[in-house]
């Protein structure tokens, strides 16, 4: 079968005169019957998606690509189809540069890059999980590295100076020790945390270096306070030579 052959094909099954076919697409019963016959079997794409749209198939249908595809490339698309359709669960989208592409982008709900992936790494995780009878789009997903990038795309990074120290958040010039519990928190919920949110989570984690930092300035002007007053308060004996103090205190000294 040629293209015209698949044409005329599709437009039978979907109970379609070539009047009807030629208006969905806004040409000529002559430029259909020409399209059936033949006469352009080499169809420029602005010619050939409108057809096949208004054919209810796929350019590549038409054309008969989908008889020779590669098994393999058959399997890769419908993984990556189930995959899209777990991530969507969650409200997040796959896309990648164009349908040759074998890198990917996974984005949140609010249109941020949660991560950066190959289709095979991607792909061998699905796998992974199916094999455990259990994919989600958080299995998918969560991870240290894409928690890392995601974080990366709003500006942050994270490191820790030592495996036993609280890790470091860094936001432009500045850093701040965050603990594990309130960056496990962020990580759960990494669909919704927005720029805002994190940067409301650093400005506590501020305030509360900067209130600490005042109660021992705090401290330490009560401390020297309290030792000034403690030395007023010193007993002079009543014997004790002041004559030093006399002179001291005398006006024509």
């Amino acid at each position: 079968m040629n293209t015209g052959d698949r044409i005329k094909q599709r437009r039978i099954k979907l109970g379609l005169t070539v009047e009807e076919l030629a208006k969905k697409i806004g040409k000529s019963r002559a430029t259909i019957y020409r399209y059936e016959n033949g006469d352009i079997e080499n169809m420029p794409t602005p010619i050939l998606e409108p057809l096949a749209k208004a054919l209810e198939t796929t350019p590549a249908d038409l054309m008969g690509w989908g008889e020779y595809e590669d098994p393999r490339i058959a399997e890769r698309d419908a993984i990556l189809d189930d995959i899209e359709r777990i991530l969507k669960t969650n409200g997040w989208s796959l896309s990648c540069e164009s349908y040759d592409d074998d890198y990917f982008i996974i984005k949140n709900i609010n249109g941020q890059t949660i991560t950066t992936i190959y289709d095979y790494e991607l792909i061998s995780r699905y796998n992974s999980l199916k094999k455990k009878g259990k994919i989600t789009a958080d299995l998918l997903v969560s991870s240290e590295s894409i928690f890392k990038k995601y974080l990366e795309s709003l500006g942050y990074y994270i490191d820790r100076d030592d495996s036993e120290h609280k890790p470091f958040i860094h936001y432009g010039n500045g850093a701040v020790r965050i603990s594990d519990s309130i960056l496990n928190d962020i990580r759960t919920k990494i669909d919704t945390y927005s720029k805002t949110t994190i940067d409301s989570v650093i400005l506590k984690l501020n305030e509360k270096e900067l209130r600490k930092e005042r109660e021992e300035k705090e401290r330490l002007a009560a401390y020297l306070l309290n030792a000034a007053h403690a030395r007023t308060d010193i007993d002079i004996p009543e014997d004790a030579d002041t004559s030093d103090n006399d002179i001291m205190d005398d006006e024509n000294f």
